[in-house]
């Protein structure tokens, strides 16, 4: 089944993404997408039948460090560290912010 979006759901994926479109660039991006999903879809259309699973044998593991907990007792030079800071909290963009 092919996927498309149209001028709607463009502009929907585009809030979620905190992208800012200019009207005149909304058909770009919605072609920009409708492309990826043909791609997408003609990849999902071959056939692999036959073809071996992917597997990626690590010759060693990778070192893990130990799970030690630290103490934090200098809070200020913790928090020295953070790009914005509001009381005692760190300061976070919204994620899923309404315009």
């Amino acid at each position: 089944m092919k996927m498309t979006v149209d001028r709607e759901v463009t502009l929907r994926m585009a809030r979620a993404a905190q992208l800012r479109i200019e009207p005149d660039q909304v058909d770009y991006m919605m072609n920009s997408i409708n492309d990826i999903l043909d791609f997408c879809a003609l990849v999902g259309d071959l056939d692999c039948a036959g073809t071996p699973d992917f597997s990626w044998k690590m010759k060693k593991l990778p070192d893990r460090r130990p799970d030690i907990a630290h103490d934090w007792s200098d809070r200020d030079e913790f928090k020295s560290s953070a790009p914005a800071i509001d009381g005692d909290f760190f300061r976070v963009p919204k994620i899923n912010a309404e315009e």
